[in-house]
């Protein structure tokens, strides 16, 4: 065994116990410095990755995006049959508007008794402000479409909103 150690620390067996002990600390020493620095490095990578995230600095190329979320509550004289057709009405409009980056609507689920009467959100994503504006906005499609809605719905809410 006396060999296998002298090997280990390139020791003769006649070395003194302070000679063998002075490079195995020396080791363990460099290990815990190197354990530090490592979990410095890695603590200090990831405040500035949760810094960028929560300031919107990522590296990505992630360009913000326009959300147009308009939320309807249809009169109560409006039929299922009526309400479905401007539905289906509204879920057409990306075909006909190329501005209309993306596209998605829902029913209201939600348990709190806060929804005030409005049962159907649709969210609608532009590039930029001018794609909504100056296309979306006064297409004829979008046109027909807000006339179409006029008969049928009690109240709207729309907000916007550019992504962070």
């Amino acid at each position: 065994m006396e060999g296998v150690w002298a090997e280990l620390y390139n020791l003769t067996p006649l070395k003194g116990i302070n000679e063998i002990v002075k490079p195995a600390y020396m080791k363990k020493g460099l290990f815990i410095l190197l354990t530090l620095s490592m979990g410095l490095f890695l603590m200090v990578s990831c405040m500035e990755s949760n810094e960028n995230h929560k300031t919107g600095n990522m590296n990505e190329e992630k360009t913000a995006l326009l959300r147009h979320v308009v939320i309807f509550k249809f009169k109560d004289t409006a039929s299922e049959a009526e309400v479905q057709k401007i539905s289906d009405h509204f879920n057409r409009l990306p075909e006909a508007i190329s501005v209309i980056k993306d596209f998605e609507w829902g029913l209201n689920d939600s348990p709190e008794n806060f929804h005030q009467g409005f049962t159907h959100c649709y969210m609608l994503t532009f590039n930029s402000e001018k794609d909504r504006d100056s296309v979306y906005t006064p297409h004829p499609a979008h046109q027909e479409f807000v006339a179409s809605l006029q008969p049928h719905l009690e109240k709207v809410f729309v907000v916007d909103y550019w992504t962070k």
